[in-house]
């Protein structure tokens, strides 16, 4: 069994992992980072939306 954390503060550091990635991918011109920090951003605002519910 997984415990849930009802903490917003994993949402936010998935947020700011996105955006490393997203300037991570600028500077390096890389564009599959574009994707993967969409995807942080996206996990991160589940875990704000799932913890605001609770």
């Amino acid at each position: 069994m997984q415990t849930v954390n009802k903490s917003k503060k994993s949402g936010y550091l998935f947020i700011a992992s996105g955006v490393a990635f997203f300037a991570a991918a600028i500077l390096g011109e890389q564009l599959s980072f574009y994707g993967i920090g969409l995807m942080f951003v996206i996990l991160g605002s589940a875990f704000i939306h799932k913890a605001s519910e609770e």
